[in-house]
């Protein structure tokens, strides 16, 4: 295994990887850590934090399938438990997240 750079998990040309049988779009960890400085921000009102989390959700298991749960954790609780259903959800789908 060697050190990666960006382009060497995804070419600039692409815009979705498989991982685990998931399809992940280029730019969800970022726009995960986006929502998370929204759900943070003193500044954001509660409809933005509730659609920022849900939008969370719906890119968890996106973020599960590329590792980053097993990597890192969320200061929020509610991102975290978010990361962490995905999680219990896959490892418990037929052909997902296969050990």
């Amino acid at each position: 295994m060697r050190a990666q750079r960006p382009e060497d998990i995804l070419a600039d040309a692409e815009n979705y990887a498989c991982y685990n049988n998931i399809n992940v779009r280029k730019g969800t960890v970022a726009a995960v850590l986006r929502n998370a400085e929204i759900m943070a921000s003193p500044l954001s009102s509660e409809a933005e934090k509730q659609e920022a989390l849900s939008i969370i959700s719906e890119l968890a298991p996106g973020l599960v399938a590329l590792g980053v749960h097993e990597h890192l954790i969320f200061k929020n609780p509610d991102i975290q438990q978010k990361v962490d259903q995905a999680a219990a959800t896959m490892r418990n789908a037929p052909g997902i997240m296969a050990e």
